[in-house]
């Protein structure tokens, strides 16, 4: 398959009738599956609805260091714009906290990292196809399954990533994971004139502005920053996200100059569901495998689609039914180990912690203000006001 400088596709002509593997998606989680597949000699095409790196892509593109480098192999400095050493939290009426993490974090260049990633999968003999629009996946015929497109082309697989997103509703009728029942609205702009230090990040947690959720201010080359509002979905139509971050915006970046809007959902479903079944395997959104509570999709998105393509290429090979449905426990067996088990934790205390009264985090932080800011460590924050505030406790008591 041949690109244009610009990421257009030439044609279809070079594509294959049935591959190894069919990756549909081309976001962190499609795309570091297809790097981890690529060069093992299976056939392999990946497919995206759009060019993935040539509008701008609608996230906050924070990420942890750590989790960052764990989930993908080669991370390029051209993918960090900044590194984030600390993270300042206010509190509904005003107050704020700084805390320094001792391993940091990265506002990366979402847009550069997945053209690279496309880029060696081609290299490494991966087909890609974009523009095209999956519109099935078919049940399994004859060890294999087909992906119907939207150009009228049909393409057998003996094994499909399903890595479209929350709501593609692939493999509806499958005894595995579909649509999440918690997809939480976001609304976020990126914005210029903003007047933040480039290391650090903002959280604002106000019952008026965010309620069920959060406000963040990320920062990004140039005085401009992401700024966006996330919302417990129990609140989804009784407030009106894009009027709620105007406000937050006149009160706290009044004459930032608003480049660009962006509307979208998280997946925050946590839930013991199957995330493959033979010759189909789900990762990323489609897997809902985003944090619930720090709402964090990027890393956890990558480092799904590697466990996925080991399950992918383990399912290939597959010469017996035992040995799909090992792959399959060993695939779910991983992300539990590696996420899955915190983030059942976090779904269980995410009601009551955000259910907590803004007068709770007030107190929390007034509390923790007195504590000398180079002392101030992730035990000594639980320490200092947890013990003091029992929803609080309550609340959080996993995360300790």
């Amino acid at each position: 398959m041949l690109l244009s400088q610009s990421g257009s596709c030439m044609g279809d002509t070079n594509l294959k009738n049935i591959y190894d593997i069919v990756i549909v998606g081309a976001g962190p989680a499609g795309l570091n599956a297809g790097v981890h597949l690529a060069g093992t000699g299976k056939s392999l095409l990946l497919i995206d609805k759009m060019i993935p790196w040539e509008l701008p892509i609608p996230c906050a593109e924070g990420v942890g260091q750590l989790g960052f480098h764990e989930a993908h192999k080669d991370v390029r400095q051209s993918w960090i714009r900044q590194n984030i050493t600390s993270a300042c939290y206010h509190s509904p009426d005003g107050s704020m906290i700084n805390y320094t993490d001792k391993f940091g974090g990265y506002i990366i260049n979402r847009a550069a990292m997945q053209r690279d990633m496309a880029d060696e999968i081609k290299a490494s003999g991966g087909d890609v196809l974009f523009n095209v629009k999956v519109t099935e996946i078919s049940k399994e015929h004859d060890n294999l399954r087909t992906v119907s497109l939207s150009n009228g082309v049909s393409i057998d697989a003996k094994v499909v990533i399903d890595a479209s997103g929350p709501i593609g509703g692939f493999g509806k009728g499958e005894k595995i994971i579909g649509k999440p029942t918690d997809l939480e609205p976001a609304y976020f702009v990126w914005a210029e004139n903003v007047n933040v230090a480039l290391d650090r990040i903002h959280i604002y947690t106000c019952s008026h502005y965010a309620p069920g959720g959060y406000v963040w201010v990320f920062p990004r080359e140039n005085h401009s920053a992401n700024i966006g509002i996330v919302i417990g979905k129990k609140y989804l139509g009784s407030v009106n996200l894009r009027v709620l971050l105007d406000e937050f915006l006149e009160k706290n970046f009044r004459g930032v100059e608003i480049k660009k809007r962006f509307a979208g959902s998280i997946p925050c479903h946590v839930k013991k569901e199957t995330f493959a079944v033979k010759g189909l395997i789900k990762t990323g959104d489609s897997a809902s495998t985003v944090n619930p509570i720090s709402r964090a999709g990027i890393s956890e998105a990558l480092l799904c689609g590697k466990l996925a393509a080991r399950c992918a290429q383990r399912m290939v090979d597959a010469q017996h039914s035992w040995e799909v449905s090992r792959a399959i426990r060993e695939y779910e067996s991983q992300w539990e180990k590696m996420r899955g088990k915190r983030h059942s934790k976090l779904a269980r205390v995410k009601g009551s912690m955000f259910a907590v009264p803004d007068r709770d985090y007030d107190a929390a932080a007034h509390l923790l203000a007195s504590v000398p800011q180079d002392q101030l460590t992730m035990s000594k924050i639980f320490r200092a006001s947890l013990g003091r505030f029992p929803r609080l406790v309550w609340a959080m008591r996993h995360l300790m």
